[in-house]
């Protein structure tokens, strides 16, 4: 049995971009704003901004985003902020060398385009199972 101090004090918050966006609707009706909440960012400086403040539990990166920088580059400065967040990376890219640079660089999972809300809903459960393991004390196993 969980001890009361173990639940959630606050919303898993999740940094979003690109096709993601468009689930975001779906997302707070399906998980709704107490388990859930969403930062849109369209620039390089908010994504920044978003982890850098320490908001951000994770994030889900579209490499078709309005960026200034390509996606690796933004992985490869988020790893510098912040060696553990879970990234998400959306990408048409079929590559191996660009993909293996992508895990490389700690991504947590790359998901093929188009993004579909089955496979978005499950990235979020891994990230959060993941986070909450991290987080949870030894003795509540």
């Amino acid at each position: 049995m969980v001890a009361i101090e173990n639940i959630v004090k606050r919303p898993f918050a999740l940094a979003v971009s690109g096709e993601a966006e468009t689930w975001l609707p779906a997302l707070e009706r399906i998980v709704g704003p107490r388990w859930l909440r969403a930062y849109r960012v369209r620039t390089d400086d908010e994504l920044f901004k978003v982890i850098e403040a320490g908001v951000a539990d994770a994030a889900v990166l579209d490499d078709q985003a309005q960026w200034q920088l390509d996606v690796l580059q933004l992985l490869r400065m988020i790893r510098r902020l912040d060696a553990v967040l879970p990234v998400v990376v959306i990408t048409g890219q079929q590559d191996r060398r660009w993909l293996e640079s992508a895990l490389r660089l700690a991504a947590f999972s790359v998901v093929r385009r188009p993004l579909e809300l089955e496979q978005l809903l499950r990235q979020i459960q891994r990230m959060m199972s993941r986070l909450d393991r991290a987080l949870r004390p030894p003795d509540s196993e």
